[in-house]
Formats: structure tokens, sequence, C-alpha cells
């Protein structure tokens, strides 16, 4: 028999005895039109029909009677939705259309289960599931009872979905992983901003990751391949050279970056030392004497520029304002513009990275708290 009304505390008493949100309940009810919730014998009762029907279901899968268990599993799910076998056959639901070789149906399925029952001991098993999905379905192959299939996902689905494994559980294992696919995908795409976006985030919210090394060289690489003749974009490339290699020293691509950082500082060098001729040849010698002061030890303009420096000290020692060597000419362009005798262009602002947003755990899957 069917209680006639239970008070606000007593139904969230029942909720939680059974592991149920009350915000997560199926209403209405499709088996009698239930629009109260049910009394505790009935609630055994219905259990134990929605537990016979699982265990049909499953029979009937491991027979091969795909579409069979497919229909009785819905079933229990709507006739039986304030159940604790119902989280059970949700998931099921999505291991048969895994095994029908329907990946986006079955991704869907768990998202419906990580949606209603994260509460469940299956939680971490779903999420490694959708997780594995999208990765078959990134590297053009799906998973299925009769092997692998070939994947008809478009990558803006594929991207989806590893979003959705990233937000549904941000402090598993899987999410800085998810977070680098979806750089990757949108990299592969064409789609250099929202890759950097996606790259940047995967450094801004799990830095201790491995991920964050190579989301790092990802971001480099995209920065290098454009053709840009903008100075600004070149220095900021350089900066996350830099940035790579105090960050991650040890690493033998370190090396390598140190070598393309120190081209980038001999162009530099030669692009400061016929500026500073110009303004040479223009009578400018204050503008002149900035430039061949900017410009770097170690390149090989760096001994004409000094001796250019000494001539024009010779001149007026004014005209040579205490050096500040700098080792970077990032730093150095930085903090050129605030000088009172600067003349030439201005120098881009660089924007500092974002403060980390969270700090992951690279082992256990948790659960978003309810909304």
């Amino acid at each position: 028999m069917k209680s006639s009304s239970f008070a606000p505390l007593a139904i969230a008493g029942l909720f939680s005895a059974i592991g149920l949100n009350p915000s997560h309940a199926d209403l209405p009810f499709r088996k009698g039109e239930m629009k109260e919730v049910p009394a505790s014998e009935e609630l055994q009762r219905q259990d134990a029909e929605a537990k016979a029907l699982l265990d049909k279901a499953i029979s009937a899968k491991n027979d091969g009677k795909l579409d069979k268990a497919q229909g009785i599993l819905k079933d229990a799910i709507a006739d039986y939705p304030l159940t604790s076998t119902v989280a059970v056959a949700r998931f099921e639901l999505g291991r048969l259309y895994e095994a029908e070789g329907k990946p986006e149906k079955a991704f869907d399925a768990y998202q419906e289960f990580i949606e209603k029952h994260r509460e469940s001991d299956l939680f971490g098993e779903a999420i490694k599931r959708q997780f594995e999905l999208a990765s078959l379905a990134m590297n053009g192959k799906t998973g299925s009872l009769f092997g692998l299939l070939p994947s008809k996902s478009p990558t803006s689905r594929v991207i989806e979905m590893f979003e959705k494994v990233a937000s549904n559980a941000p402090r598993s294992s899987f999410a800085p992983q998810a977070v680098f696919n979806v750089g990757i995908l949108q990299k592969e795409a064409g789609k250099d901003a929202e890759a950097i976006t996606a790259f940047q985030k995967l450094q801004d919210n799990y830095p201790a990751d491995p991920k964050t090394k190579e989301a790092a060289l990802e971001i480099i690489a995209i920065k290098e391949g454009r053709e840009t003749n903008d100075d600004s974009e070149v220095l900021k490339t350089q900066l996350e050279m830099e940035k790579f290699i105090a960050d991650f020293s040890a690493d033998p691509r370190a090396n390598e970056l140190q070598q393309k950082v120190g081209k980038l500082e001999e162009l530099d060098a030669d692009k400061k030392f016929d500026i500073a001729r110009y303004y040479e040849r223009k009578g400018n010698l204050k503008a002149a004497a900035i430039y061949y002061q900017e410009i770097s030890e170690g390149t090989p303009r760096y001994a004409d520029a000094q001796k250019r420096l000494g001539e024009l000290k010779a001149m007026d020692p004014n005209l040579v304002a205490p050096p500040s060597a700098p080792k970077s000419r990032v730093i150095a362009q930085e903090n050129v513009i605030d000088r009172p005798d600067y003349n030439g262009p201005p120098a881009p602002k660089l924007q500092a990275p974002a403060k980390p947003q969270m700090r992951a755990s690279a082992e256990d899957v948790l659960p978003i708290p309810p909304q």
C-alpha cells in the first residue's frame, strides 16, 4: 500500500536511506502514475521487482539478445525510479550500448547515470568508461562486443565528450588527460586559440600533473608555427620557452629550447643594432644609446654595441644610462619603456600566467557535489 503523504523531513530521510538525492528522482513515475514517495514496504517490493528485471536483462545480454535486454533495462528505469537498483540499471544500459557498438549512446547513458547517481559506488567506473569511449573515438575506433569498429564521431563531439569527463570529475586522474586531449583535438582542427586555452587550463588547474609539461610544449609549438612580423608575438613565444626552461631545466628538450632562445636573441640583437644605427644617423643619440644597451651579452652584436656606446659616452657621458644588464630580452623590453628618455617603439605588455584555480588529485575519482 502507498502512504498518504510524508512530511518533508521524512521524505528526505527515506531518500537518504536508499542512497538517492530527492532532486534526482524521475517524476512523474510511469508505474501507476505514482506522485508520492512509496512507503517502506512498498519500496522494498519495488526494489525486489527491479532487481528481478535487472537479472533478466543481464541474462538476455549474456544470451546475445541485446535488444531485449535494452528494453528490459529501460522498463526497470522508468517503472522503479526510486529504487536502489535503478542506478545499476542505468549503468548496465551504458554497458549494453557499448556491447552493441554504439559509443555515443553509451557515453550519454553513462552521463545520465553520473548526473543522477553521483553517490553510487559505480561513479568512478562510469567516469573511466566515458574516458575510454572518448579516447577510442579520438583514435578513430570504438570498442564493441564484436571488436573494434570505425568511429563516425565528429571532432566537435569527441571534444564535448572529453570536456564532460573533465567537468564530471575534475579531481579524477582522467581529468588532466581529458583536458590535454581537448587541446590536441582543437590544434588538429586548426583552432589554435581554443587549443592554447585548453593547454593553459591544464597548466593552471593541474600544475603537478605530468601532462603540464607537454601542454607547455604544445603552446610553444603553436606559437612557433605562426607566421608573424609582430615583435610582441615573438616575445611571447620566447617567454613561453624561457618559462619551460626555468620550470623543466632537467628535461632534454630544455636544451633545444635554449638554443632557440639564443637564436631569437641574436635576431633581436641584429634588429636593435640596426635601429640604433638609424637613430645615430638621425642625430637622436639618446635613443641610439638605449638600443645599444639593450643588446644582450653573448650575441654577435654585443661587442659592436659596446664599442658604439663607448664612443657615445665619450661624446656625452649623460647619453648612456647605468647598465641594468638584463639577461632576457623579454625582461629588457618590459623595463625599457619605463625610462623617461625612451624614444623608440613601445614594448609589448606581457600578461603574467593566470594563478591556479584549483589543485587536482591524480589518484581519487571524487564526484562534484550536487548543486
